[in-house]
């Protein structure tokens, strides 16, 4: 009998049933976690590290991912590690990406399995995880969780070692038309509950595929560094400063750019710390002083801690984690209104978004006003404690949203 959404209970001290009952005598269950790489840099990695984090904290953790330069089998703090040596081609990957783009934008878009197209978009993206099978069949998890709504390949994988293992699917739904696109339909069929980081995130997933009955919103780990709060960044001084954070160099010919410019330029009276990729700037009654780039992410905590508003012109696009941590801080924001990060400022109250320049300036003064500031600071940082402040409890939506009982 296949174990899926309706299976009763959750997987606790005692062993369930397995693909070998009985091997097992610690009752400890084991979880595989099919990663397309193992990294922390981008959102999208730094998230399956903490699923699989939580999952550790009740079973065995075994992440398979194609990366490295040869096969091999280590021990990463909690995790066991397979790196299979057959890591995915990443022009492949932008190849893929760039089809369904293109064809996301056709109506109708192509239904799941065209023949053709299928193989088009899985060109090169399949054959790395082949050799997950055997990695698989030796270590008998009890649950699969599979990261990225594009990993077909891995779920080919676990069908070929015993396709009746419960397949819980991490979305990562950074592009929220691939997530959507019929040819990946296969992994949300399969999957007996469906992670995802933000509610914006969720809604979209259960419009496209039908399953808001197995969609679970897990947030994230975030929390503050207090001794982000001893010392002020030097540059700018607790002088309640405007922070605008970009992605781009200095001189990019960039819409960032322009629009830090604008800010610097409108609010000349108050010191406005502009952070670009090759440096972070202090601009303050007509001076410009220039310091290094803010690299670590303490130095960054610090920054957010102590400024007044914070203008984040490119958020990320899973959780928007600078965003999360500048309200922890109790610091309000103002994003872009097509970004992730306006769940946070819309439904957290914690701050403004906008679609023109002219929206953008107007809610950096707004956020300035010392009474609309309280306001937004105190339901911000409330929102974001609730959200994705509490370790314990991501931990909890994580194991039991995959049914498996966390440890006290």
């Amino acid at each position: 009998m296949r174990r899926g959404a309706d299976a009763p209970g959750v997987v606790g001290p005692v062993r369930p049933m397995s693909w070998a009952p009985g091997d097992r005598p610690d009752g400890t269950p084991v979880v595989a976690v099919l990663a397309p790489r193992w990294e922390a840099r981008s959102e999208e990695g730094w998230l399956v590290r903490q699923v699989a984090g939580a999952l550790a904290c009740a079973a065995e953790v075994h992440v398979i991912t194609p990366d490295g330069r040869k096969p091999e089998t280590t021990r990463d703090g909690v995790f066991t590690l397979h790196r299979l040596g057959t890591p995915l081609d990443r022009a492949a990957e932008r190849r893929r990406d760039l089809l369904v783009s293109a064809l996301g934008q056709s109506a109708p878009a192509p239904a799941a399995g065209t023949p053709g197209v299928s193989a088009l978009l899985d060109r090169d993206l399949t054959d790395g995880w082949a050799a997950a099978t055997g990695v698989l069949d030796r270590i008998r998890p009890d649950r699969v969780v599979i990261a990225g709504h594009t990993s077909l390949g891995a779920l080919a994988a676990v069908e070929a070692a015993a396709g009746e293992v419960p397949v819980g699917l991490l979305v990562l739904g950074s592009d929220l038309t691939s997530a959507a696109f019929p040819h990946f339909a296969p992994l949300f069929a399969r999957a007996d509950v469906i992670l995802v980081a933000t509610e914006t995130e969720g809604a979209a997933i259960a419009a496209a595929h039908g399953c808001a009955d197995r969609v679970r919103r897990i947030g994230a780990p975030l929390s503050t560094n207090l001794s982000a709060l001893s010392e002020p960044n030097p540059w700018v001084g607790p002088s309640g400063y405007v922070l605008v954070l970009t992605t781009a160099d200095v001189e990019d010919d960039d819409p960032q750019v322009e629009l830090s410019r604008l800010v610097r330029l409108r609010f000349p009276e108050r010191p406005v710390g502009l952070c670009y990729t090759d440096g972070f700037f202090v601009w303050h009654e007509g001076r410009l002083n220039r310091g290094w780039p803010v690299e670590r992410s303490s130095d960054m905590a610090r920054l957010l801690a102590w400024a007044r508003v914070v203008v984040d012109l490119d958020p990320g696009t899973l959780i928007a984690r600078r965003c999360v941590e500048s309200l922890l801080y109790g610091t309000p924001i103002v994003v872009g209104a097509g970004t992730r990060a306006r769940e946070h400022a819309q439904r957290g109250g914690g701050g403004l978004w906008f679609d023109d320049p002219a929206e953008l300036l107007w809610g950096v003064e707004a956020l300035l006003d010392d009474d609309a500031h309280a306001a937004f600071s105190a339901q911000g940082q409330a929102y974001a404690e609730d959200e994705y402040g509490s370790t314990d409890r991501f931990v909890e939506r994580v194991t039991s949203a995959c049914r498996i009982a966390a440890a006290s």
